[in-house]
């Protein structure tokens, strides 16, 4: 039986020999890169690195990566020029050199703002919580708070938020809480700017890869024009219509693509 990876390969190459233009977007943390301690630790790999640059230097094919970082962190820690960004669960766009960021809403600054000095009073309790300040959003970590109080600390955050609902979007995330204004923006919309962006007319070349919540939306998107929807881990989305393990395992397919494109290229 074939697996995962092998089918994956199968219908992208398919994609390609058919002269259409591949898009492969990626979310960061959980997906490119394990989590780690800190978000400036989650380091992209080397090698996984080298493989989008070799990737995206493909015709016909297009790269991107979309997270809930801000885009400057985002674009800091791919470094790679020539990729399709979205930072802030999409709000900000970098379309190859092309920035976008939605029509501002000082409400929804206002509110971030307001979240952000009300957890920040309450993270105190819990030593090792802290809170991740965007522009346009925020994240609150409580992954290095002990684990006999982690639970504690997640109630106690979502206590503080839940009454903002109507206006902020929640995801949950792996020991943190998202939160994000809503807008009406999301991975999702970013994703779909993208294949717009790159006047892509196929869908079977899509692939987007994410592991958590707030990836849902682009997968949704992904599955819904018959593009894959790749979840990462052990627990991603239900959106998501194929699962591989980690980052290894991406690493591994990405590797296996850009051989083989390279050799159909050369035997052209």
């Amino acid at each position: 039986m074939a697996s995962v990876s092998d089918l994956l390969l199968e219908q992208l190459i398919n994609a390609y020999l058919q002269a259409q233009r591949l898009i492969l977007v990626f979310d960061y943390d959980g997906t490119l890169a394990p989590f780690a301690a800190r978000p400036e630790l989650a380091r992209l790999d080397s090698k996984l690195r080298g493989l989008l640059a070799r990737l995206a230097a493909t015709p016909q094919l297009a790269v991107g990566v979309v997270s809930g970082r801000d885009l400057h962190d985002l674009t800091a820690m791919v470094g790679l020029p020539g990729l399709y960004y979205g930072g802030t669960w999409g709000l900000e766009l970098d379309l190859r050199g092309e920035r976008l960021i939605p029509v501002d809403s000082p409400a929804a600054r206002h509110r971030v703002k307001q979240l952000i000095a009300l957890l920040e009073t309450r993270v105190t309790a819990y030593p090792g919580a802290w809170v991740e300040k965007k522009a346009l959003g925020l994240t609150v970590h409580y992954r290095q708070v002990c684990a006999e109080h982690s639970a504690a600390a997640h109630e106690d955050f979502m206590a503080l938020l839940r009454p903002y609902a109507e206006s902020v979007q929640l995801f949950q995330a792996p020991l943190a809480i998202e939160v994000l204004p809503s807008l009406g923006v999301d991975k999702g919309t970013a994703l779909q700017a993208i294949i717009a962006h790159s006047h892509s007319r196929q869908a079977d070349g899509v692939l987007y890869a994410g592991d958590g919540l707030n990836d849902a939306a682009a997968l949704a998107v992904a599955a819904a024009i018959g593009g894959i929807a790749l979840g990462i881990g052990p627990e991603p989305p239900a959106a998501a219509t194929h699962r591989l393990a980690d980052y290894r395992e991406l690493t591994a397919l990405l590797a296996q693509l850009a051989a083989t494109l390279t050799t159909l290229r050369a035997s052209a």
